[in-house]
């Protein structure tokens, strides 16, 4: 940056100028020439300079030391009495304070939603106070996934206070209808004005009903999908399986399983989640959540038995010895009577 800058003429201040009129001029100049609004080249240079202005004064031990001693000794320091100097007590990167300083001042960095920020404000201040209203009485709505899933006209009650003229306080039972679409998403608020608490100098506040899933057996609901726990045996993550799944509108739901499963492994059923609310015919996904189930042991014969089948070579490098080995072993698996293929179905 450009030595010799008068950071109180940047800024269009006397030296008599509080921390007050310090950041009205900030908040004016910056938005002024931020360079993603004011498009000419000397904008961003400008836009630099007020910001170091503006970083040097609204700090009192910065301002104390540049009003006493200027800006070359604020960047460079003071003598230390053995021919160097001391210091230096501020340094500004023109890459990356700006940026700082106009997000801690506005609390964005982006200068349109500052200036919508302060259009609010001033909106909010001339404008006429409404009346006085109580308080939000919040109460959490416990829906079944079912409920949501199919959507439902939901009768809720809630009791409220109402102050009479004569000072004493009666108690209301008030019943309303819930409307849930399909598939709103879990925090939905439904808001009731003026069934809250009633006072004769307040408008009674608004009652929020405020959507929560019940704990379900078989799903977790996550955004517009849900979620199935399913526990593996080992075999099948290696050799294939199906898995069946009871969905939320009673159907029977199978879902083959043709690749390896690793420990940790998803497997997405496309469509069969939550409905989605601002397309009630499409839904969202149905993720098989997979926890692989290890045998606790293994037999010498069974240890024996993976050796070979993980060690066995492809079929056109087996001998005749192999192939026969393999015909007699496969019969013996599948007899109807003394084999065993059936009880590694289950």
């Amino acid at each position: 940056m450009t030595r010799g800058l008068d950071y109180y003429e940047v800024m269009g201040l006397t030296r008599s100028a509080n921390d007050i009129d310090i950041r009205r001029a900030y908040r004016r100049l910056s938005l002024k020439y931020h360079p993603d609004i004011n498009h000419e080249k000397a904008a961003h240079e400008e836009f630099l300079r007020i910001c170091e202005a503006y970083e040097v004064l609204s700090n009192p031990k910065t301002k104390g030391f540049y009003d006493l001693y200027g800006e070359d000794a604020l960047k460079d320091g003071l003598p230390d009495g053995k021919g160097g100097l001391k210091g230096p007590m501020y340094r500004f990167n023109p890459e990356d304070s700006p940026k700082a300083i106009f997000q801690r001042f506005f609390g964005t960095n982006n200068p349109y939603e500052a200036l919508e920020a302060l259009s609010s404000q001033f909106e909010a201040m001339t404008s006429e106070e409404p009346p006085a209203k109580g308080k939000n009485k919040v109460y959490p709505l416990e829906l079944t996934l079912e409920e949501i899933f199919h959507g439902c006209l939901k009768k809720v009650t809630h009791k409220r206070k109402v102050l009479l003229f004569s000072g004493e306080y009666m108690e209301e039972e008030r019943t309303l209808t819930v409307d849930v679409k399909p598939g709103l998403p879990t925090g939905t608020r439904f808001v009731f004005e003026g069934e809250g608490n009633k006072t004769p100098k307040k408008e009674p506040g608004p009652v929020i009903f405020v959507l929560k899933p019940k704990p379900h057996p078989r799903f977790v609901r996550r955004g517009s999908d849900l979620v199935h726990k399913v526990t593996m045996p080992l075999h099948h993550a290696l050799i294939g399986t199906s898995v069946e799944v009871r969905t939320l509108d009673d159907r029977d739901l199978k879902v083959p399983i043709a690749d390896i499963v690793r420990p940790g492994s998803t497997v997405v059923v496309p469509g069969e989640g939550m409905p989605l609310p601002a397309a009630p015919h499409a839904r969202g996904n149905l993720i098989l959540d997979i926890d692989l189930l290890f045998p606790t042991h293994l037999s010498e014969t069974q240890k024996m038995l993976l050796r070979s089948a993980f060690f066995l070579p492809p079929p056109t490098e087996q001998n005749e010895e192999q192939k026969k080995a393999l015909r007699d072993y496969e019969a013996a698996f599948k007899h109807e009577l003394k084999g065993w293929a059936t009880v590694f179905k289950r």
